[in-house]
Order: C-alpha cells, then structure tokens, then sequence
C-alpha cells in the first residue's frame, strides 16, 4: 500500500529577485525510521524550474505543488518541513499575507490542504533542507541545458521495475484495466486531407478518427500505471487530449510509420519521468525500430536530453511492462512482421490481414477484443467488416470493437448493422476490462 503519511521538504531558488527561479519539493514516507533526517532519501520529489519570479513566490509555488502532489499520491497526512519562516507563519494565520502576489498562492495551499485529515508546517535552519534546495538548483540548471521544465519522480518510478518485475501487492498481471481509444482510424486518418465524402464532411465526432492508438491503464498497488499501444504519428495530439501525463512503456504492433511515427514524442515522458522507457514489439518489428531509432534506443542517451531515452523489449511470445505481462500474437498484415497484445481479458489486434489458427487459440475467454475492419470492399492487406466479424463470432470475446476505420464507413451506418455485443470504436471511448 502506498504511505499514508508523508514528510515533505520544499524549496523555492531565484537566481536574482526576481530572475529564474525554480522549486525542490522532496518527499518521505512518514512510517519509515530517519524520515525525518535531513540525510533521508526521498521516495518521491519534483524538480521544476517555474520561469522568472521572485524568491518568495518561488517558495510557495513550491509548497503548493507539494501539497497537490501529495493528495494525488493519496496522503491523508501531511507534516511540511520549510526553512522560509514566512511561509509557514503565513500558513499558521500569525502572519499577514500583504504581498498581492502571495495572497493567490496562500489561499490556494491552504484549500489544498483541506484534502487531508491532519496537516502541519514547521520552520527549519536552511542547512536542513539541502535535499530540496538541490532539487531546486537541479531544474535550473537542467532548463539552461534545454532539458525538460518539470520532472516529478513517484513511489517505484524506476527502470528495472518498469521492465521486468511486478510491483505492488496486487499482481498487476490480473488487475483491472482501463482502456482509452486513442485512435480508431487508418493510417490517413477521418477526414481525409482533400476529401469531400460524407464521412470526411460529417459533423458527428465519433466520425472524426485520429490514428489507431490505445492506452492500457491499470493500478498496482501502489501507483497508476500505463502502457500506450502504437505510439502512431498522432501521439502528441492524443496525449493533449485526453491528459496522458504519465506512462510506463509501449508497445508496438507492427513496423507502418502511423503505428510508430510518434516513438520520438516518447521523450516528453522519459524527460519529465527521468526515466528509460520499455518499448516493446515483436522479434522482426525490434529489428526495425532499432535501425530507424538508434539514437533513441542506444543507451548512450540518459533522459533528460531531449532525445527519447527507450529500452527496446523484442519477444514474439511475451513482454513483461510494470509487471503486466503482455502476450504478443503473431497475425498476417500483408508481409509485414505483425502482432496482436493480450494483456488479462482484453486483446488489441490492429492491420489484421488474417489471424491464423494458432493464434485464434489464443483469443479465447476475452471479455474485450479490439480489432480492425478497415472497410467493406476487400483490400490486400487489411480485413473487411464481414471479415473482422467471421474473427470474432470464432473467437466469441464478450464484448468488441472495430477500429482502424477508414472513411468509406459511417459510425451510426455500422452501428446499426453490426451485432449485439459488437461496435466501432470512436475516439475517446473508454472501455473497463474486469480484473482476472
């Protein structure tokens, strides 16, 4: 389970008063023994530089941000250890707030504070706090190298446990999972550039598809956590939209630039995170990314540096990413390397040519199937909707979506033809898969 109670240290630093300033928040589990020592490692901590403000303004963003970052990681106690005596006599009420710019941040911490069943603030010498004082100095410094503005390290945000071993008490193999249709269209996405059909000029938004994506979200025991399916050409745009702040690794079904052109966005999370992503893909599709991505995926490139920094995971039987296992299957896409993930009860099958008979074993008992159906007409390289439904009354998941829709299909014309307990996918839609 995760702390209940924390210590937390922070920091505002301003080099000139005011000029560029930053903030050091550190974090300690309250129940450990020494948390309290100023010598104490913290379990997590955010390093931000803030832009040009004064010190003071500096110190409390600081304590505001620790304050948000401590309810998010579920505290119901707090106890603030700050070495600006005007801030924490400022947060007890003995103090007046006269500054205009100080008076919006010490309203705001103390309805953050409200969050929690007991909180406090002390005063501490500034020799005390150089944990903090150097995470503040760090995003400084950082920022003048290009780095990222804001990295906020959490509980178990390290990369061993992102690639190979479960965390937390519940197995995340069999915890329930969220899933997030990033994207449901083809590789030209809904509209079309230049199209005028009635799908590309449709005003209904489930019509408008941005490249097959998905994201896989489950909790361990400790944190959230996320692995995103096809880091596809319209990550960035996806990840503005639906608020994808944090993830754990990926996962790549084939080698097709809209099922990987995104792979370089995966620095805004290895920057932010500090940490080395696992990105994992079949044998063949390995050997791919690792041609077009080597800087990326070389090791010499710590994160931090504006270059993706990613571990490449090759299996084409199985990838283990925060201790989630994902099962690959292999599929035909064209002759094209390709393959499926299964992860507990749901499977992700995109550019689905056909599913051989030995994968489709390994289909059974879903209670959620994704799969593409591109189109009616036939295509070379991609099912039908009849064929994509032949797939799925063999395999008999409870629930299934169609996805990788091009504009030849109108959501509400297939909605009403498919079958009960089949439907498009549509961008946004949020589907929960039930623990195994």
């Amino acid at each position: 389970m995760p702390p209940r109670a924390y210590i937390i240290r922070t920091d505002g630093a301003c080099r000139g008063n005011p000029g560029p300033a930053s903030i050091g928040v550190a974090l300690y589990d309250a129940s450990t023994p020494g948390s309290d020592d100023p010598d104490a490692t913290p379990i997590a901590s955010i390093s931000a530089a803030i832009g040009t403000t004064t010190n003071n303004v500096a110190e409390w963003r600081a304590v505001v941000a620790a304050i948000d970052f401590a309810a998010e990681l579920g505290a119901r106690e707090i106890d603030l250890l700050l070495d600006s005596k005007l801030v924490v006599e400022q947060l007890q009420g003995r103090w007046r707030v006269r500054d205009a710019k100080l008076a919006p941040l010490c309203d705001e911490a103390l309805k953050g504070l409200t969050r929690f069943a007991h909180w406090s603030a002390r005063h501490v010498p500034r020799e005390q706090n150089g944990r903090a004082d150097a995470l503040a100095n760090e995003a400084l410094d950082r920022a003048l190298r290009g780095g990222p503005a804001w990295v906020a390290r959490r509980p178990q945000d390290t990369v061993a446990p992102a690639v190979t071993a479960s965390v937390g008490s519940e197995s995340s193999a069999t915890a329930a999972s969220r899933i997030t249709v990033l994207g449901s269209g083809a590789s030209r996405g809904v509209p079309r550039v230049g199209c005028r059909c009635g799908v590309c000029l449709s005003r209904d938004q489930r019509n408008r598809r941005l490249r097959s994506s998905v994201l896989v979200e489950w909790f361990d025991g400790v944190i959230d956590r996320g692995v995103i399916i096809d880091p596809g050409m319209d990550l960035r745009e996806q990840a503005l939209r639906h608020n994808v702040t944090r993830l754990d690794g990926a996962l790549v079904t084939h080698i097709h630039v809209d099922h990987t052109g995104g792979i370089d966005e995966l620095r805004a999370y290895t920057d932010a995170q500090d940490v080395v992503l696992p990105i994992g893909a079949g044998e063949a599709t390995a050997d791919e990314l690792r041609k077009r991505w080597e800087y990326a995926v070389d090791g010499r490139t710590a994160p931090g540096a504006g270059i993706p920094a990613l571990q490449l995971v090759a299996s084409d039987r199985e990838v283990t990413i925060a201790g989630r296992s994902f099962q690959a299957i292999p599929i035909v896409h064209g002759k094209r390397p390709a393959h499926g993930w299964r992860s507990g009860g749901f499977a992700y099958l995109t550019d689905v040519s056909s599913v051989p008979a030995a994968s489709r074993d390994l289909l059974g008992d879903l209670d959620l199937l994704i799969v593409s159906a591109l189109r009616d007409l036939p295509h070379p390289t991609h099912q039908t909707v009849d064929e994509a439904l032949e797939l799925i009354r063999a395999v008999a998941p409870r629930r299934a979506l169609l996805t990788h829709l091009d504009h030849d299909l109108d959501f509400e014309d297939l909605a009403a033809r498919l079958p009960a307990g089949v439907a498009p996918a549509f961008d946004g839609l949020v589907v929960e898969v039930p623990a195994r």
